[in-house]
C-alpha cells in the first residue's frame, strides 16, 4: 500500500502532538510489512511521534524528513530506499534527528542485511544527541552533523563507499566510547582514494580526537576509534599517561594486504596531554604498537601543527600529529603520542613514594612508582632491618600493600617500620631506598 506524505505527515503533526506532551512514547507511526512510504522529492515533512518501520520508508533527492519523536526503529525485513530501482543505487532524500527539548534520540536497528539497511543520508541536528541501538548503523550517502554528536553505544557506523562525512568539528562529531572495546566508525574506502580520510571522533562527549588516513591497498571497510588511556600491551596493562597523550587510537582493517601503506594524522587538545608530554610537545611523534615485541615503537620526533581536523573554525589548543608510510599491517593497529626517545632513561621523572599506609582509608594504600612506562620491566625486593627478603616481584605492577609473599610472610601483613628495596628497572642500575609502612 503506497501512503503519499504531503497529507498523512501534516495529520501526524497536528493530531498527535497533542498526545507527545504527556509521554512521547505513547504514539508511534508504523511503516507495516509489505506497505511502502514516500516522501517525495523536494518535500520537506515532519513527524513528531516514534517511527516503527516494518516495511519501505522510501526519500526521493531533496526530500527532508524531520524527525523530532525519540526513537526510530528499523525492524528485521524493512527497508530505507530511494528514487532507483533497487531502492539502494540512488540519491535519496535526509531523514534529519532533531529535538526542540534537546533530548537523546535513538536509532534501532534490527535488520542486519547490509543490501536493505541503511539511510540513504542522515543528519544529527540535536543538541541532545543521537545514541545507537540494535544493529550497526548504515549510511549510504552523506553523515551530516548540524548539531550534537552521534553516539556509538558500542555499535559500528559504517559509511558506503564514496559516502562523505560533513559539518563535523570539536562540538559535533561521533563518540566511540571510553573502553578499549566500543563501537567504530566503518569507512569503505576504493583502495586508491589519495584525499586524506576523515574520521571526527571522540572517547567522550567532551573529548574531540580526530584521525585521518591517506591508504592504498585493496578496497576494504577501515575501522577506526579513539579510546581513553595507552597500556601497556596496547588494550590490558598498566597506562602510561604522563609520557603520552591519554589516547589510543585503534585502526581495525577488514581485509589483510600485505602492500598496503597508510599515512596516519591524529589530533588531541592541549588539557588532556600528560604531565610528561606536555612539556615537550614539540618533541613529540605518533607511536605505534609492535605486537611482535610488545612494545610502544619509539620512533624520531615529527613535532606538532596546529590542528585542522575539522569543517568549522581553528580549534585553539589542539594539535596534530602524522606519520608516514606505516605497512605490514595487522587486523588490529594500535597508535598513540609520545615524547619519548631511543635514548630516554626509564629512570628519569619517576617519583618512589617514601612510604605507605594500608589501612584502608582510600590513601598511600599501595607502593605505587609514578611516571613508568609501559614497557618497563620492574622488579622489587623489599628487606626488613634484619636483611631478610619479605616481598619480591619480578614484574611490578605497583601492587605492594604491606602484605609479605617470602617464606613464612606469605600473606602476612608485615609489621610498621622502615623497610629496605633494590628496583631494578630494565637493565638500568639498580635504585635502592627506604620504603616506611606506617598503618
Amino acid at each position: 500500500m503506497l501512503k503519499t506524505v504531503k497529507f498523512l505527515i501534516v495529520l501526524t503533526l497536528f493530531f498527535l502532538k497533542p498526545l507527545l506532551s504527556s509521554g512521547q512514547e505513547s504514539v508511534e507511526m508504523h511503516v507495516h510489512a509489505g506497505e511502502s512510504f514516500y516522501v517525495h522529492a523536494s518535500e520537506s515533512v515532519g513527524i513528531v511521534s516514534n517511527v516503527i518501520n516494518s516495511g519501505s520508508f522510501g526519500t526521493y533527492p531533496g526530500a527532508a524528513v524531520n524527525f523530532s519523536g525519540q526513537r526510530w526503529t528499523n525492524n528485521a525485513g524493512s527497508r530505507l530506499v530511494d528514487e532507483s530501482a533497487s531502492g539502494s543505487g540512488g540519491l535519496g532524500g535526509y531523514v534529519r534527528f532533531i529535538s526542540a527539548s534537546g533530548s537523546a534520540q535513538f536509532i534501532d536497528s534490527r535488520n542486519t542485511v547490509p543490501s536493505a539497511n541503511g539511510f540513504p543520508n542522515l543528519a544529527i541536528a540535536n543538541t541532545g544527541n543521537v545514541v545507537l541501538e540494535g544493529a550497526d548503523l548504515i549510511i549510504r550517502g552523506t553523515l551530516n552533523f548540524e548539531a550534537g554528536k552521534l553516539i556509538l553505544n558500542n555499535r559500528n557506523t559504517v559509511l558506503a563507499s564514496n559516502a562523505t562525512i560533513t559539518g563535523y568539528d570539536n562540538t559535533k562529531f561521533v563518540v566511540t566510547g571510553t573502553g578499549t572495546d566500543g563501537g567504530f566508525l566503518v569507512r569503505n574506502v576504493s583502495g586508491t582514494q589519495i584525499a586524506d580520510i576523515v574520521y571526527p571522533i571522540g572517547a567522550t562527549l567532551n573529548s574531540y580526537t580526530p584521525a585521518s588516513i591517506n591508504y592504498r591497498g585493496v578496497a576494504q571497510g577501515i575501522k577506526v576509534r579513539v579510546f581513553e588511556n595507552v597500556y601497556e600491551r596496547a588494550v590490558f596493562g598498566m597506562p602510561d599517561n604522563v609520557n603520552y597523550v591519554p589516547k589510543t587510537w585503534n585502526v581495525s582493517f577488514a581485509i589483510s594486504d600485505p602492500s598496503a601503506v597508510m599515512s596516519l594524522s591524529t589530533q588531541h587538545n592541549a588539557n588532556e596531554e600528560g604531565s610528561a608530554f606536555a612539556a615537550k610537545r614539540s618533541e613529540s611523534y605518533i607511536s605505534r604498537y609492535i605486537a611482535s615485541t610488545e612494545k610502544w615503537d619509539k620512533i624520531a620526533s615529527t613535532g606538532v601543527s596546529p590542528a585542522n581536523i575539522t569543517t568549522g573554525n581553528a580549534i585553539a589548543n589542539a594539535y596534530l600529529n602524522s606519520r608516514a608510510a606505516i605497512s605490514g599491517f595487522s587486523t588490529n593497529e594500535y597508535f598513540s603520542k609520545s615524547i619519548l626517545n631511543a635514548n630516554t632513561s626509564p629512570i628519569a621523572g619517576l617519583r618512589i613514594p617514601a612510604g605507605i599506609s594500608p589501612n584502608n582509608d582510600g590513601l598511600n594504600e599501595k607502593f605505587i612508582i609514578e611516571n613508568l612506562q609501559p614497557t618497563d620491566r620492574v622488579r622489587l625486593d623489599i628487606y626488613n632491618r634484619w636483611q631478610t627478603l619479605v616481598f619480591r616481584d619480578g614484574n611490578y605492577k605497583n601492587t605492594f600493600d604491606g602484605i609479605g609473599n617470602q617464606k613464612g610472610l606469605v600473606n602476612n601483613e608485615l609489621p610498621d617500620g622502615t623497610y629496605y628495596y633494590i628496583l631494578n628497572i630494565n637493565t638500568e642500575k639498580p635504585i635502592t631506598g627506604y620504603i616506611v609502612i606506617n598503618r
